[in-house]
């Protein structure tokens, strides 16, 4: 079984409301999912899990939420690599390139 930690910002409570029903289906595929506030998580808490969830809304012009959410994942970052990590979102505006270039961002960072 599957335990997942789903760590996610949130400025309006959107983000937190997606974080929850990510939670929600990792529970009911059987799995168990811890709910963290960013501001809650580092990178000594990567070896609890085994699988993560990230979410961030989009901010300024298209990027992460630069005041907790940002430095939280520069500093967790090297330690995903190979583990398995989904990310998710909200914007309201443009086409989503800030979902696209932290996409990326995971996938070269393994």
């Amino acid at each position: 079984m599957s335990k997942v930690a789903v760590v996610y910002w949130s400025g309006t409570g959107n983000t937190e409301a997606m974080a929850d029903l990510v939670a929600q289906g990792v529970r009911a595929a059987g799995g168990t999912a811890d709910l963290v506030q960013c501001s809650d998580f580092s990178a000594d808490r990567i070896a609890d899990f085994d699988a993560f969830a990230f979410g961030c809304p989009a901010m300024g012009d298209e990027e992460l939420e630069d005041t907790e959410f940002l430095p939280m994942y520069d500093e967790i970052e090297p330690a995903l690599s190979g583990q398995k990590v989904a990310l998710f979102g909200s914007y309201d505006w443009n086409d989503g390139e800030w979902m696209e270039l932290w996409e990326q961002r995971a996938d070269e960072a393994g």
